[in-house]
């Protein structure tokens, strides 16, 4: 699995674009499971992701396989070993 993450989320990564996660064929996680991952090998990216709740804050989306994980579950949206999932910072503004 393929993680990709925004400039803003980099530098908690060890300054990574992409982060390979090598996963069983067979395993089925969710996009919590996949934060807790990161969170567990780059404990600042958790903050960043999650409210204090533990949710997904509502300034970052994260897209499984080209679909936004917040119409098709949020943190237990199911992800696969081939998917590509990617964090992108909400965009807003305007006039």
């Amino acid at each position: 699995m393929r993680v990709h993450l925004p400039s803003a989320l980099r530098k908690w990564a060890s300054g990574q674009a992409v982060i390979e996660l090598p996963l069983a064929r067979d395993m089925r996680l969710t996009v919590g499971d996949v934060i807790a991952i990161l969170a567990r090998d780059y404990p600042g990216i958790r903050d960043r992701m999650l409210d204090e709740q533990g949710n997904i804050r509502r300034h970052v989306n994260v897209f499984v396989d080209g679909e936004n994980a917040r119409f098709f579950g949020g943190l237990a949206a199911q992800v696969s070993p081939d998917s590509e999932v990617w964090i992108h910072p909400a965009l807003s503004g305007g006039g």
